[in-house]
């Protein structure tokens, strides 16, 4: 299925193409990770938030640096989904 997201900030729109049942499951209450590992952090910020990358290079990267350290993976986190850095959960952050 093709899902629309409008960028709240610059309001271009961007489709991003996903299964059907993974969607579902993610709107259930699924971490979107983990409902759909294969899709870019980029692709699933924009489902999130949808901040597309370009705004969130200039409202972020321009505050915090590079943005290499922005996207949070796997190894950001301990055994318990907790992230010592940002002071949370994976379910939080």
């Amino acid at each position: 299925m093709l899902v629309k997201t409008t960028c709240p900030i610059c309001h271009c729109d961007t489709y991003i193409q996903v299964d059907a049942e993974e969607y579902a499951r993610w709107q259930a209450g699924e971490l979107i990770q983990v409902a759909m590992p294969y899709l870019h952090p980029e692709d699933r910020e924009m489902l999130v938030s949808g901040i597309c990358p370009d705004c969130w290079d200039e409202q972020l990267v321009d505050e915090y640096g590079d943005g290499e350290d922005l996207w949070l993976s796997e190894e950001d986190f301990d055994e318990t989904g907790f992230n010592p850095y940002m002071g949370c959960y994976d379910f939080d952050c």
